[in-house]
Parts: C-alpha cells; sequence; structure tokens
C-alpha cells in the first residue's frame, strides 16, 4: 500500500475528499466543459469553421490539460508532504494532526488576529528527545483588499519556570511578530550588549528591564544570534514561542536543522529560568489550584503596544488603487 494511502486511510479521510477522487473529479468536470466548449459554443456561438474551429478545438483541450495537470500536482504534493509528517511522527512517537485551526494556541497572533483570519495546521506535537510542539500558522493581517497573508512556522517550548513576558522581533528575517496590527512600543525596547540590539528588537514589561537582563545572558544571546538570528522569539508564562520561516520537515535536512535549534533554545532558556522569581508577585497558596501567570505580578505579563502604520494606510488606500489608474489612463487616453 502506497504512504498517501495508509495516510488518508489512517487518518479517516472520507472517499470524496481523497486525493485521487479529488484529480479523477477535476478531470471528468474539465471534460464536460471542454466538450461544451469544443462541440457547442465554439462553432454555434463564435460561429468558428474548419481551421479555425480545429485550432480553437486543440487550444481548448491544451489549456484543459494544463489546469487539470496543475490541480493534480498541487493536489498530490500537498498530501505527500502531509503523508510524510504522519510518516515522521508515526516513525518518532510524536503525535501529527492535519488540521488543529480550532485549537487555541496562544501568543501574539491568536491575541491579535481572529480565529476566522488564520489557520493551523501540520501539527507536530513531540515528547522527546526534546518536548515541543509545532505547526504551520497562515494568517491574514487587515481586511479587504489591504489584507495580506502570512506564514509561519509556529513552536511551543515549555521551560522550567514563569518568566515576564519578553519579546524579540528579528530585525533581519520580517518575521510573524512584526507583521501584526500592534507591535511593541518603543518605549518598551530594551538596548543590549554588543550588536544584539542590531539583530534582535527586545521588548520587556515596563520594570523588568533588570529581569530581562537576567535571563538574556551574554552566552543566551551568542546562541540566539547563531542560530535563530532570522526568528522571532517571545516568552509568555512558562513556554517559549518561536516563529521561524515555513518549513518542510518531511525534509531530513531541514528537520535536523529544526531539531537542533529547539533543542538548544529548550536547554539554555530552561536552565535561565528554572532560578527566576518575580519579587513583584503575589503570595501563592501551595494547597490554590494553579493558573498561567500565578508566580508573576500582573504588570510581567504585558508590554506596551502601538497600532503599525503600514496595514492601515494599506487598507485605506488598496480600494483607491483602481480609481487613481482610471485617472491616470483617463489623462493620456
Amino acid at each position: 500500500m502506497s504512504l498517501i494511502r495508509s495516510y488518508e486511510r489512517a487518518q479517516g479521510i472520507p472517499l470524496r475528499q481523497r486525493s485521487g477522487v479529488i484529480v479523477v473529479t477535476a478531470a471528468a468536470s474539465y471534460l464536460v466543459v471542454a466538450a461544451v466548449v469544443m462541440y457547442y459554443l465554439l462553432p454555434v456561438g463564435f460561429a468558428l469553421e474548419g481551421a479555425e474551429l480545429l485550432l480553437a478545438q486543440v487550444g481548448t483541450v491544451l489549456v484543459g490539460a494544463a489546469v487539470v495537470a496543475y490541480v493534480a500536482t498541487t493536489v498530490r504534493r500537498g498530501i505527500r508532504r502531509r503523508a510524510a509528517l504522519w510518516a515522521l511522527a508515526d516513525d518518532a512517537g510524536w503525535e501529527y494532526a492535519a488540521d488543529v485551526s480550532d485549537r487555541i494556541w496562544g501568543g501574539s497572533i491568536d491575541e491579535q488576529i481572529e480565529r476566522s483570519a488564520r489557520t493551523t495546521t501540520d501539527y507536530l506535537c513531540a515528547a522527546q528527545p526534546v518536548p515541543f510542539d509545532t505547526a504551520e500558522r497562515v494568517f491574514s493581517v487587515g481586511s479587504g483588499e489591504g489584507a495580506t497573508l502570512h506564514t509561519t512556522r509556529m513552536v511551543r517550548i515549555p521551560l522550567s519556570a514563569e518568566a515576564p513576558r519578553i519579546t524579540l522581533r528579528s530585525r533581519r528575517g520580517g518575521g510573524a511578530l512584526s507583521a501584526l496590527p500592534r507591535v511593541p512600543h518603543g518605549r518598551s525596547e530594551l538596548t543590549l550588549e554588543g550588536n544584539f540590539s542590531d539583530v534582535f528588537a527586545v521588548s520587556v514589561p515596563h520594570g523588568y528591564e533588570v529581569d530581562a537582563l537576567y535571563l538574556l545572558t551574554p552566552d543566551l544571546m551568542a546562541i540566539l544570534l547563531d542560530h535563530a538570528s532570522e526568528c522571532d522569539l517571545e516568552i509568555i508564562d512558562a513556554t517559549l514561542h518561536l516563529y521561524l520561516s515555513p518549513l518542510d520537515l518531511s525534509d531530513p535536512h531541514e528537520l535536523s536543522g529544526f531539531l537542533t535549534v529547539v533543542g538548544v533554545l529548550h536547554e539554555r532558556f530552561s536552565r535561565r529560568t528554572a532560578l527566576y522569581r518575580d519579587d513583584a508577585a503575589p503570595p501563592v497558596d501551595a494547597e490554590a489550584y494553579r493558573r498561567a501567570g500565578d508566580t508573576l505580578a500582573q504588570g510581567a505579563r504585558s508590554i506596551d503596544a502601538r497600532a503599525r502604520v503600514g496595514p492601515i494606510a494599506a487598507a485605506v488606500l488598496a480600494p483607491l488603487v483602481p480609481l487613481a489608474i482610471g485617472l491616470v489612463w483617463m489623462q493620456f487616453a
């Protein structure tokens, strides 16, 4: 049995949604449309005959073949990648899910982007060799003609203890956190030694600058520069959120690099957060039910933010572009 068929059966994909059925349905649908075009629309509707009719019919067949080939290639490529991820997870003892858009992920994207404007697919959850879970997130910023689509590979890495919210936005990669409607305010930015601040914009809650310096030690900053200079990161409670460019984790080379980055960041951040304590946090009853953020003061869990001008300007100006083009055309017509 082929890998794709094994995957589709294991995932319980209905027969009508399986890749082979989709391709066959697309081909059959086009044959019906092509027959109507070639034997009715062209000779009757456009009154073509002779060589013109033959050329038009051949062109219809060629265009249809190209469309069907594109659909088949796209569908098979997508299902083959998902089947490879499923096989990877099965071999490694990880969990795999094709679509987890209905789950709450946490982090800045969930906080700022409505659920209807984001999808989360290709989910992997690993307990070893390093605990993490990861998924591909596609989200839309803005609305209407000014909306822009962004894709990122999200990773959650559990930490040893809770720490104040710290955001690191790569100045090189144009990452997911910099694409959001709201970004940390300039007054929240912390300047660090060396060239680290040239690579990352580091934002921390007001009053937690010293705490951030305790966590972001020179050796940890060196690790980030070496392994994650084009990534965005944020610490939220006891979780490190990592945002990378889209990856094909079914590729052994990309998977190896990905696991190396996750492993290094898990080890270093866990080591730094293990002994951290927020002196401003209220006392917690040892017998009480523990919730996320219980060991942190309220001020440690948020960073002052501002709205980005770019998405607002795009949303306002995008509808005016066709009008501007029309006016210019009228001037030179």
